[in-house]
């Protein structure tokens, strides 16, 4: 299984997103209105770097083409922007973190170490988890 290509996001000040690739030979770098846009054009703009690549006969091209799957990053501040729904206080509560600390987080305003990153982030993907088994019923049905 071939690894993931990596993609740091940014959210611009005019809400738009950018993003470049991490672990490639070379940079490949695109830009969206939306993030599903970027993800769109990445997308793109991978397929023109692997051709440009095996024009030019690179060796690694045979196992950067094969990457299908797709991680993405971004910070904390950006996260919250894009998921207005998700509440800096009620995932402070959750992570058992001073609601006023992670909002200094989530604003740039405070530095937080990288075990303390990752302890949100679990925090975070354990919320997803539970979202996700949710079944909705339409309310008439009992």
């Amino acid at each position: 299984m071939s690894k993931p290509i990596h993609v740091h996001v940014v959210r611009r000040e005019d809400g738009s997103f950018w993003g470049s690739t991490q672990n490639l030979p070379g940079v490949v770098t695109a830009f969206g209105a939306s993030l599903d846009e970027l993800k769109e054009n990445l997308r793109v703009a991978f397929e023109d770097y692997v051709s440009v690549a095996k024009d030019l006969g690179e060796p690694w091209v045979v196992e950067v083409q094969q990457r299908t799957e797709w991680s993405f990053s971004m910070n904390m501040q950006a996260l919250f922007d894009l998921v207005p729904e998700l509440k800096i206080t009620a995932i402070a509560r959750r992570a058992g973190i001073n609601e006023s600390l992670m909002r200094q987080y989530a604003s740039g305003n405070a530095t937080v170490s990288a075990d303390r990153v990752r302890y949100i982030e679990q925090s975070i993907h354990e919320l997803g988890k539970q979202l996700q088994s949710v079944t909705l019923t339409d309310p008439k049905v009992r």
